[in-house]
C-alpha cells in the first residue's frame, strides 16, 4: 500500500537527467542478491534466446518479465483501466487503500471522527473506529493488519490498537514513503534517510516499536505484501520482491524495454499487487477521480501484428508515449522497445549486428557507438525517398532535424525531439572565441572556480573545452588515424582547467560560470535570471567557429537490413506528424516541428510561473521579453554535438587526471594520451 505519491515522482532529478546517471550506476549492473529465476530455479540474466519456448517463473509460479524480451521472446505491457465511482460522501476524506485478505479496501474518514473500511468488491462499508483524533484524519495515510492500524505522515508513524487507542508513536529520521506487511507476517517501513536523498527499508517490530535490518534502496514508489516473500516494491525500474532476511531481489516486471511509463499518467497511486497470472493491479487517482488499472504482458502473437524492434539507449517519457500511441492506432505494426539502460554491452552488440546485416528494425543514435561509421558502411536506410513520397516538407522542421550523417547524399537519421544548453560566464571573463576565453581566464588575477554548484572538477571542465570540437581543435586526424597533443593550445587548456577546476581546497571560491538548459522555457528563464544576478552573460561553448551552444538531436534510423522497412517508416512518419510532435513536450525537450515549437514557446511565455520568482512566497512571474529573446538565441546559435569524440575524450580525462593531481607533467600525460588515442583510431577499422 502506498500513500499519495505521483507515479512520476520516484526521483525528482530525473527531469534534469540525474536519474539516468544514477540508475546506470546503481541499477545498471546485476548485483549480488539480484536474480531472475528460470523454471528450474537457476539464475539467468533475463536476456534469453527469443526463440526459446521456456516460461520463466519463480517459486510462486509468477512469470518473470525482463525488459522487453524474456524466455518467450518480445513483449510489451498493455494497460487496461477504468474509472471507479468514488465511495466518498460529502465531508469525507480518502485516507489510503491496500490489498488485505485478498481484496482491495479503502480507508475513509469523516468529520465526526469515524474511520470506515470500504470493501470495493462488495461495495460495502464497515465501521472501523469512532472518535478518532482529527490529527490522524488529515494528511495521514492509513494501513492495517490483523492487530493494529497504522497512520503515517511526514516522518511520524502512529500505531493504533483495534479499539482506536494509540499504542505508541515513532519519529523516523526522514519522510515515510510507505509501510506494509511482509509475506511472512512481519512489517516493513520504507523512509528517506536523514539527508533526504537516500531511502532505507527496515523491518518493523510492531510489539516493541523498534526498527532493524536497514537496507538502502535506490528508489521506492511504494510497498505491498510480497508475492512470494518479503515485501513487493514498486520502483521506477519495475516490480520486485525483496527478502527482508537476505536482502535478495526477485524481479517480476521491468518497465524498461516496454512502452509503459510508470510516471506518464501523472496520477497518484494508492495500492498495487501482482496476481498469480502475472497481472499487476493498481488503484490510481487524480483530482478526486479513481481508476483501476491492470498491467498485462502481451506478445506479438497475442496482438496479431508485425513486430518492429526499436533499440534505444534510454527510452524517456516522451518516446514511450509516442510508441504507446502508435501501437494503439496502427493496426498492422507494433513497436517493441529494447532499452539498453541496464545492459553494459548494448552498443557493442548493436554495432556488430547492424554492421553484419542483422539487428533491430529501428534504432537511435545512443544505441550504437558510432552511427556515422554505420552510415558510411551502408548499414542505414536512406530516408529521403520516403520523405519525398510522403510529401513531408523539410522546411516545416528545424534545419537539424534530418541528418545525412557525413554522407554526400541522402537522409539517414530523422530527429523527433531536441534540447540545447548554454554556458553563462561572468561578463568580464566571457570571450567570443576559444582564444579570447582562454586569455581572459589566464589574465584574471583573482581566485575563482568555474562552477562548484555543479561540481566542475578539472575532468568535467575538460569536457566544456573539448565537447564541441570534432577533431579536438586539430589535435586528432580521423582520416589519417593520427593525433598530436604537444602543442601550445593543448598546454594552455590544461593549465586553465587545472586552475579553475573544482577541488576540495577551492570549492568555496567565487563561481564564474553557470550551465543553463534550453528545454523547458520557464526553467531556462529561472536559471537565466539567477545567472544574470551574478553578473553573467550567455557565452556558449568554444568551437573552431566561435562560441556555440550544444544542440542534442534525438532521432531514429532504419536498419538497411530490416525486413519491415515500410512499417519502420510508418513509425518515423508518425513521430514527425504535427499532432504527435506535441507529445514530446511531456519531457524537458523540444519538438523539431517549427510550428509546434513556436506554439509551445508562446504558450509557455504567456503562462505565469511562480518557480521563477525570487520573492517568498513566490509571486507569479511571466517570462520577460529579454529572456524570450535569449531563449531563441540559445537555439539559433545551437550546433549539433559531435558524438564520435566521446571515447577519445574519456581517454583524455583519464590520463589528464594524473596531471591535475600533480603525479605527472603535461608532457608525460600527453605521451600516454597520444599512444592510447592512436591505438583507438587504429581499431576503428
Amino acid at each position: 500500500m502506498t500513500g499519495n505519491k505521483l507515479l512520476r515522482g520516484f526521483v525528482a532529478a530525473f527531469f534534469a537527467g540525474i536519474m539516468v546517471l544514477g540508475l546506470a550506476a546503481c541499477g545498471g549492473e546485476k548485483k549480488d542478491g539480484d536474480k531472475n529465476l528460470d523454471a528450474q530455479g537457476s539464475q539467468n540474466t533475463g536476456q534469453s534466446d527469443a526463440g526459446s519456448s521456456q516460461t520463466a517463473q519463480n517459486g510462486n509460479d509468477l512469470p518473470i518479465i525482463i525488459g522487453g524480451i524474456d524466455a518467450d521472446g518480445l513483449y510489451d505491457i498493455s494497460v487496461a483501466e477504468q474509472a471507479i465511482a468514488s465511495p466518498l460522501k460529502e465531508g469525507e476524506s480518502f485516507l489510503g487503500a491496500q490489498y488485505y485478505n485478498g481484496e482491495r479496501i479503502w480507508f475513509i474518514g469523516n468529520e465526526e471522527g469515524s474511520v470506515f473500511c470500504y470493501h470495493e468488491d462488495k461495495d460495502e462499508r464497515e465501521l472501523l473506529l469512532e472518535d478518532v483524533s482529527a490529527l490522524y484524519r488529515t494528511g495521514y495515510t492509513w494501513y492495517r493488519d490483523a492487530d493494529y492500524f497504522y497512520a503515517y505522515s511526514r516522518n511520524v508513524l502512529a500505531v493504533l490498537r483495534t479499539d482506536g487507542e494509540e499504542a505508541y508513536t515513532l519519529r523516523l529520521d526522514g519522510r515515510i514513503i510507505d509501510v506494509s506487511m511482509t509475506r511472512e507476517g512481519g512489517m516493513a517501513v520504507a523512509a528517506e534517510d536523514s539527508t533526504g536523498f537516500g531511502i532505507v527499508l527496515q523491518a518493523f517490530d510492531r510489539e516493541n516499536g523498534t526498527l532493524s535490518n536497514g537496507y538502502p534502496l535506490f528508489d521506492c514508489g511504494g510497498l505491498a505484501e510480497g508475492a512470494a516473500k518479503g515485501v513487493l516494491i514498486k520502483t521506477s525500474e519495475g516490480l520486485y520482491d525483496f527478502d527482508m532476511d537476505s536482502g535478495e531481489k526477485t524481479w517480476y516486471v521491468k518497465w524498461n524495454g516496454t512502452s509503459y511509463n510508470p510516471y506518464g499518467s501523472g496520477r497518484l497511486f494508492y495500492a498495487f499487487r501482482i496476481t498469480q497470472e502475472g497481472v499487476v493491479e493498481q488503484l490510481e487517482g487524480q483530482e478526486g477521480t479513481f481508476y483501476a488499472a491492470n498491467l498485462t504482458k502481451i506478445s506479438p502473437e497475442e496482438m496479431g501484428k508485425i513486430p518492429l524492434v526499436f533499440r534505444v539507449g534510454f527510452a524517456n517519457t516522451g518516446l514511450k508515449m509516442l510508441v504507446a500511441k502508435f501501437n494503439q492506432e496502427n493496426q498492422e505494426y507494433h513497436v517493441f522497445i529494447q532499452d539498453g539502460f541496464t545492459q553494459d554491452d548494448f552498443t557493442e552488440r548493436n554495432d556488430m549486428e547492424i554492421a553484419t546485416g542483422k539487428g533491430p528494425d529501428l534504432f537511435s543514435e545512443d544505441a550504437v557507438s558510432d552511427i556515422y561509421s554505420l552510415a558510411a558502411k551502408g548499414a542505414l536506410e536512406n530516408l529521403e525517398p520516403y520523405l519525398t513520397e510522403a510529401g513531408i516538407d523539410r522546411g516545416d522542421y528545424v534545419p537539424e532535424a534530418f541528418q545525412s550523417l557525413g554522407r554526400e547524399e541522402g537522409i539517414y537519421y530523422a530527429g523527433y525531439e531536441m534540447e540545447a544548453s548554454t554556458m553563462y560566464i561572468r561578463e568580464d571573463l566571457a570571450g567570443s572565441s576559444l582564444e579570447a576565453l582562454l586569455k581572459s581566464m589566464e589574465d584574471y588575477e583573482g581566485q575563482a572556480v568555474f562552477n562548484s554548484s555543479y561540481n566542475y572538477t578539472p575532468n568535467k571542465l575538460l569536457g566544456y573545452f573539448f565537447q564541441m570540437s570534432d577533431d579536438f581543435y586539430g589535435m586528432v586526424n580521423w582520416e589519417e588515424k593520427n593525433c598530436d597533443f604537444s602543442g601550445e593550445l593543448w598546454e594552455r587548456i590544461l593549465q586553465v582547467v587545472n586552475r579553475y577546476g573544482v577541488t576540495d581546497s577551492n570549492w568555496q571560491w567565487e563561481e564564474i560560470a553557470m550551465r543553463v538548459s534550453c528545454g523547458r522555457l520557464w526553467m531556462f528563464a529561472a536559471d537565466d535570471a539567477a545567472a544574470m544576478q551574478e553578473g553573467m552573460v550567455m557565452a556558449g561553448f568554444p568551437t573552431e567557429q566561435g562560441m556555440k551552444n550544444p544542440l542534442y538531436l534525438y532521432g531514429i534510423s532504419i536498419n538497411a537490413a530490416s525486413a519491415h522497412k515500410e512499417g519502420a517508416w510508418q513509425f518515423i512518419q508518425f513521430v514527425l506528424e504535427e499532432e504527435n510532435q506535441r507529445i514530446v513536450e511531456n519531457d524537458s525537450r523540444l519538438p523539431v516541428h517549427e510550428k509546434t515549437l513556436q506554439e509551445y514557446v508562446e504558450r509557455e511565455a504567456a503562462e505565469p510561473n511562480g518557480f521563477m520568482a525570487s520573492a517568498s512566497p513566490a509571486e507569479e512571474v511571466c517570462v520577460s521579453e529579454d529572456q524570450l529573446e535569449r531563449f531563441w538565441e540559445c537555439l539559433d546559435n545551437g550546433e549539433l554535438v559531435p558524438r564520435r569524440t566521446e571515447e577519445i575524450l574519456a581517454i583524455i580525462r583519464e590520463e589528464a587526471a594524473l596531471y591535475f593531481t600533480g603525479d605527472k607533467t603535461i608532457e608525460e600525460v600527453s605521451d600516454v594520451i597520444e599512444n592510447r588515442v592512436r591505438l583507438y583510431l587504429a581499431e576503428q577499422d
